[in-house]
């Protein structure tokens, strides 16, 4: 039987893409932020939807993104997209689980935000729960993503929301942000402007997610193109209202000072003066990233089981529990989880490592977008006569658009990845930064590629030819 329906795929894509954390930083812009969104949304989470709409009613088959490119480029590239797929969320987790720590932390001493000691710990518990949780099957995912998805993302989206309109116009309070027509451009030549535009568009990755799970979804082919303009609406709707809603309560320079999703609505609640804003709040978006880590926890292990079924992995990895759940793979991740949690337990301040995180992320997640959207020209040519349920509007030359605007707009995010962001004391600080931020993806795509060259040298296959 299977479980997911159209609104179990729209709710796990607004849970896996929304992050209530990118809102008072992209406002600390503001009302250029909009632009940003805008922007983002046109140049890439557009062309990733259509793309991923038509590639996954296609091919509906279970594994997603693998599938697609493995049936344009092969077994070694579809092994190595499904790879990076996975490291990314090495990097990802961390940061994620961070401002998890810091959220508790709200509710139970501010303070404990800046303890490395509490925040390691915090993590390393929160993600081991919710691997345990994922030992099931998806029916027990599915409800944490749909509760998380409306509780957890979209009420206090809305929550936030409601707050800006109520200040504006029934509180009549004076509006902090200036949103004269020229303060609504984005400054793109600015170090800032450019850092802020590839942050924004990695906040809005993650819609290729979803057709992972088209094995276990019901009528693909129709579910998946409505399920996609759905949440393209309420994800772009969130982000852009909310972060508006944002400028009219507190100034682009306040918000810009916090450190986070819940130092904003720290300052949002002191100056509105609601005594509850903040646990409740608190509360709510725990809730949605415990549901997004839930979605992340499961999804590229599943892709990059399906490149193990072919023995680049030992059958130990590859083994499903009861429930069809790849446990040895998620106990596997969940300890390297551990260790990188651990190393960076030894620097200065978890704030230190978290940019670094993020870009290091961003580079991993968006390799595979590279292959993906070059699978896609490819599979039009090599399979003109497939029947495609769903198409990218415009016949050829609409294919070729969005395939060019999205993957220029791939590359352009990884470039804008090394771009500094913030002030160092040194050059040597600057290099090793950039240095370091290059190097983690590297070393990690190197091991990627060993673990398949080994095994095409076990089994004897022609490193030049692909099954």
């Amino acid at each position: 039987m299977k479980n997911m329906r159209l609104w179990d795929i729209v709710l796990m894509n607004v849970t896996a893409i929304i992050g209530l954390r990118w809102l008072p930083v992209a406002a600390q812009y503001g009302a250029a932020s909009t632009s940003y969104w805008i922007l983002a949304a046109l140049v890439f989470f557009i062309p990733l939807g259509l793309i991923s709409s038509e590639l996954a009613t296609t091919w509906p088959d279970q594994g997603g993104m693998y599938i697609w490119v493995r049936k344009a480029y092969g077994e070694k590239s579809a092994f190595i997209t499904s790879w990076f797929y996975w490291l990314c969320n090495l990097f990802y987790f961390p940061s994620i689980l961070t401002a998890s720590a810091v959220v508790i932390a709200f509710l139970i001493d501010p303070a404990l935000k800046n303890n490395k000691l509490y925040v390691c710990s915090s993590v390393l518990v929160i993600f081991w729960i919710l691997t345990l949780f994922n030992f099931k099957s998806l029916k027990t995912g599915k409800w944490l993503s749909n509760l998380s998805g409306s509780v957890g993302t979209i009420l206090p989206g809305l929550t936030i929301i409601g707050l800006g309109v109520m200040s504006s116009l029934f509180w009549r309070r004076p509006v902090p942000t200036d949103f004269s027509l020229c303060s609504w451009l984005p400054s793109l030549g600015s170090t800032a402007g450019l850092s802020n535009f590839s942050m924004l568009m990695f906040a809005m990755a993650g819609i290729e997610l979803t057709p992972i799970l088209a094995g276990e979804t019901e009528n693909p082919q129709k579910t998946f193109p409505r399920a996609t303009v759905i949440s393209a609406l309420i994800i772009a709707g969130v982000y852009i209202i909310a972060t508006t809603a944002l400028t009219l309560i507190i100034s682009p320079e306040k918000i810009g000072a916090a450190s986070g999703v819940m130092d904003a609505t720290k300052l949002l609640a002191d100056e509105l003066q609601i005594k509850y804003l903040v646990g409740a709040m608190a509360v709510m978006i725990l809730i949605g990233n415990f549901g997004g880590i839930s979605v992340w926890i499961v999804c590229p292990i599943k892709m990059l089981f399906e490149s193990t079924k072919q023995g680049v992995f030992p059958q130990a990895v590859t083994r499903l529990n009861r429930e069809g759940m790849p446990q040895n793979a998620l106990l596997i991740q969940a300890v390297f989880m551990t260790i990188i949690v651990l190393l960076t337990s030894f620097f200065p301040s978890v704030d230190a490592i978290y940019q670094a995180l993020v870009l290091m992320a961003t580079i991993t997640y968006f390799i595979p977008y590279l292959l993906m959207f070059g699978a896609f020209i490819k599979l039009r040519k090599s399979f003109p006569d497939a029947v495609r349920p769903y198409r990218v509007p415009g016949a050829a030359p609409g294919a070729w658009a969005v395939t060019i605007l999205g993957f220029s707009s791939v590359l352009l995010a990884i470039g804008l990845s090394f771009v500094p962001s913030g002030t160092f004391d040194t050059k040597m600080a600057l290099y090793l930064n950039e240095l370091g931020i290059g190097l983690g993806p590297l070393a990690f795509g190197l091991l990627g590629f060993m673990i398949y060259w080994t095994y095409e040298w076990r089994l004897g296959i022609d490193p030049e030819s692909e099954v």
